[in-house]
């Protein structure tokens, strides 16, 4: 195949990989970005109701309770104050019976009247102890009256006492002169309280399911996500391939033509000489040919069979190995090549087609030779031969930096490359061949340890 063919082929693959990574990236980033701004918009706008109701329902029982403060103060004249102030008996009767008669009318939890020390002038409820029990909380409400610090009746916010909620409004007392001698307080049950702590309580579990729900939206649009992006590989696939159909028609013809010329001139030095060049010439010259078709038939829908017309032939092993080290040395002159030695026993043959699988094999171990050189180790390679009753095993080895996990699992995708060379195809292809055979193709790899590609072809049966 010609450079500028390679290069536009390296460069549509690389351009289309980097592109997919990146829009994948970036709609999955995206997704989850809106996915969590949904779920806390509508999370915020939820508690942001809440608390909204909540206050909404303190300020009106707040006025409430400072209406009836107000409404109960301007029925206490200043004498009537002044003689519970001191002490009056019959004062007291009047006052009870009328703060408990508001009390009952207001559905209130207690009305009382304190004096500038705190302490009960008179109270509908029955206490032990003369001193306002809340005047630690309550008490700068009932102060800020007492020093005028307020021009009328004020309330504070809810609070909590035991199990309840309550929530207590206050008006002043005025004496004859004018001046604050009496605080009267009203205290009610925050009747709400229930209603709001059950709806906190659903809004956490509203809170909880809608994260739920944005996982399993998140969950579904990855899914979903996938199976486009399935569809757009195969989109891509079957438009590079209706390219390649056109532009590799030209190439071949271009590269077929001089490897006619090249077969002719060997086969007529074969007879006058009868040389082994002119041999391994005509081998090497149909092997190219070969590949040339396997990209060709793999550019116009890959509708014929890689391994052709070749007849399956009985294969020594060792005759096979040594072959590929010989064109591996050849091939890779400047480096010094490592060979795992596996003990391999000359009798050792098995069924198999020889051209096809020799390019399938040398191509593995050239991946693994570079894979080695690139990332500057020594070039280790191993071919080991593993026979069983009913199938043959070929292993090619390299001590490389291995495949990561993650590109192990698209390592066989057209056009998936993990080099800033080479066009993606090459193990595609591989894979391909050996289905044809009747195969399968395995790889193990160790990062940084290892890389195993097996070549599992079945035998018949008596071989």
């Amino acid at each position: 195949m010609s450079r500028p063919t390679r290069f536009l082929i390296d460069r549509t693959a690389q351009t289309f990989h980097i592109g997919r990574m990146h829009g994948d990236t970036g709609k999955l980033v995206a997704a989850a970005l809106f996915i969590v701004a949904l779920i806390a918009l509508v999370n915020i706008f939820w508690w942001i109701f809440y608390e909204h109701a909540e206050d909404v329902l303190d300020r009106q029982l707040g006025r409430r309770l400072e209406t009836i403060a107000a409404t109960g103060a301007s029925l206490l004249d200043a004498g009537i104050v002044e003689s519970l102030a001191e002490g009056n008996f019959e004062a007291y009767g009047l006052v009870s019976e009328l703060l408990e008669d508001i009390r009952s009318a207001s559905s209130l939890s207690e009305l009382f009247i304190l004096n500038q020390n705190f302490d009960y002038l008179v109270t509908t409820s029955i206490v032990e102890d003369s001193t306002y029990l809340l005047f630690d909380l309550n008490g700068p409400y009932i102060s800020s009256l007492f020093f005028e610090l307020a021009d009328g009746p004020v309330s504070t916010p809810s609070y909590q006492t035991g199990d309840i909620f309550l929530k207590s409004a206050y008006a002043p007392l005025y004496d004859s002169t004018g001046y604050v001698l009496a605080v009267l307080g009203v205290e009610a049950d925050v009747d709400y309280a229930d209603a709001l702590t059950n709806l906190r309580g659903n809004l956490y579990y509203a809170s909880a399911g809608s994260v739920a729900a944005g996982v399993c939206l998140g969950i579904v649009f990855l899914l979903v996500q996938r199976r486009v992006n399935r569809i757009q590989r195969r989109l891509f696939i079957n438009e590079t391939q209706s390219f390649m159909g056109r532009m590799v028609a030209v190439v071949a013809h271009e590269i077929k033509n001089p490897l006619s010329i090249m077969r002719a001139s060997a086969e007529r030095l074969r007879k006058k000489q009868q040389s082994a060049e002119s041999e391994f010439i005509i081998e090497e010259v149909d092997r190219l040919n070969d590949i040339v078709s396997g990209y060709l038939n793999f550019a116009v829908g890959g509708r014929e069979s890689f391994v052709g017309r070749e007849t399956p032939e009985t294969i020594a092993a060792i005759e096979l190995v040594s072959a590929l080290q010989q064109h591996l040395c050849q091939h890779y002159s400047q480096d010094t090549i490592q060979w795992l030695d596996f003990g391999l026993a000359p009798e050792v043959a098995f069924v198999g087609h020889r051209r096809a699988l020799r390019q399938v094999l040398l191509n593995l171990l050239i991946n693994g030779a570079d894979a080695c050189r690139d990332a500057g180790r020594p070039i280790v390679l191993g071919l080991q031969v593993r026979r069983s009753a009913d199938s043959v095993e070929l292993a090619a080895i390299d001590h490389g930096p291995g495949i990561h996990p993650k590109d192990l699992q698209r390592i066989f995708e057209p056009f998936y490359t993990t080099r800033q060379t080479g066009s993606g195809l090459g193990l595609f292809l591989s894979r391909k061949i050996v289905e044809d055979m009747g195969g399968k193709l395995i790889i193990t790899s160790q990062p940084g340890k290892k890389t195993e590609v097996v070549v599992r072809l079945p035998q018949p049966s008596g071989d």
